[in-house]
């Protein structure tokens, strides 16, 4: 999703090569808390007239177990996924763009993306979701897309009709403009999961602040052509806290998830709020932990507005960004944090967490990364920077 109305990069377009090993394999079981800031690295490329601007990068995917990332690009007019590769150890983490991969559209694709959100299974192939375009008539439903490694259309899958806005007129169900499908990640089983950004229209109001808003969370299984539609669960989206100014603009949704194993996630819920002509503005980012352990399968349910009792799934906050210590001035405010991966281990044993900024193509804003370190330290070596309390 873009909030706020860059550099260019000089790279090899070159296909991403299949592979066979995707993301670390982390044990559902495993504490993942605290979360220890670890570095920032900031993605500084100059100007190449031939190639698109780097930035948008809204989702991210694991390769050899973290060593590289699959970026997609919420490009409109030119849908696009980036190859990073993560390099070094905190507090000196590099993440460097490498190759660069067009996705089909027009003629044999489709129509037109919003790419949001990416998984690879563990034999190459690519998933994307899109948002689906719902600011321009005809609208366009959200969807989850199948790609080739080179970049080559595969295939859609199946995507159950409540969430597609009407094409023309009133927009009176469905996923709202600019909020649909902005996650997507793989289970180690094989499973892909999904959520929408906010409430569908039929399903309630949106509330950015006090109780916060429901939302939905999609489950997809493996079949025969790809993946079919599966369970589906209430997903309660935190409310912000209330900004020392007057909102003109005010979003809170969920952004991404990261599948841990099981029926285990992590969720990022990014906030923002705005004054007006822009003189204030404040992020809100925050990870949760999911479990769908016990929630109510909705599936069947049109409609949550007058739906019997659900139980929602559990969430437990494990960090807000607004509470880290040692940012960089240009991200103190923090950036539009979209995209969550694993990246390589760290020395000490411990998983690294990796999120990235989508920079909105936005001449005000950055591509970041942030890396940190997930759970307890494994070998008894405390980490090397910053913590998060």
């Amino acid at each position: 999703m873009r909030l706020r109305s860059v550099t260019r990069l000089a790279l090899i377009v070159l296909g991403v090569t299949a592979c066979r090993t995707t993301g670390p394999r982390v044990d559902p079981n495993v504490s993942i808390q605290p979360l220890q800031f670890a570095a920032e690295y900031i993605v500084r490329q100059g100007p190449s007239p031939s190639q698109p601007t780097l930035g948008g990068i809204s989702g991210l995917a694991s390769l050899h177990d973290g060593r590289e990332l699959l970026g997609i690009s919420d490009d409109r007019e030119n849908s696009r996924v980036y190859r990073f590769r993560v390099e070094g150890t905190p507090p000196d983490v590099r993440v460097e763009p490498t190759a660069m991969t067009r996705l089909q559209t027009g003629t044999g694709g489709p129509a037109k993306l919003d790419p949001e959100g990416i998984a690879v299974t563990r034999d190459g192939q690519i998933f994307i979701s899109s948002e689906g375009i719902g600011n321009e008539e005809p609208r366009l439903p959200p969807a989850i897309l199948e790609y080739s490694a080179t970049g080559q259309f595969v295939r859609g899958i199946d995507v159950r009709a409540r969430y597609a806005p009407p094409p023309h007129g009133e927009a009176t169900s469905g996923v709202r403009a600019n909020a649909g499908f902005e996650s997507l990640t793989i289970s180690p089983d094989g499973r892909l999961f999904t959520a929408a950004e906010l409430p569908l229209v039929q399903d309630g109001d949106v509330a950015p602040f006090g109780p916060g808003s429901r939302t939905r969370l999609l489950e997809y299984r493996p079949s025969a052509r790809g993946f079919h539609p599966a369970r589906e669960f209430a997903y309660d989206i935190d409310g912000m806290k209330r900004p020392p100014f007057t909102p003109t603009i005010a979003i809170n949704g969920i952004v991404e998830l990261l599948a841990l194993g099981g029926d285990e996630f992590l969720s990022l819920e990014r906030g923002y709020t705005e004054s007006a002509n822009r003189a204030q503005s404040l992020n809100s980012i925050r990870i949760f932990r999911v479990s769908l352990a016990g929630a109510t399968d909705i599936s069947t349910i049109a409609s949550l507005r007058n739906a019997p009792t659900i139980t929602p799934v559990r969430k437990s906050l494990v960090l807000d960004l607004n509470d880290i210590k040692g940012l960089s001035p240009v991200l103190a405010t923090l950036e539009n944090f979209e995209g969550m991966a694993w990246g390589p281990p760290l020395p000490d044993g411990r998983r690294q967490l990796l999120i990235v900024s989508d920079d909105n193509f936005s001449t005000r804003q950055v591509t970041a990364f942030l890396s940190f370190a997930a759970g307890p330290t494994l070998r008894g070596r405390p980490g090397r920077s910053g913590s998060f309390r």
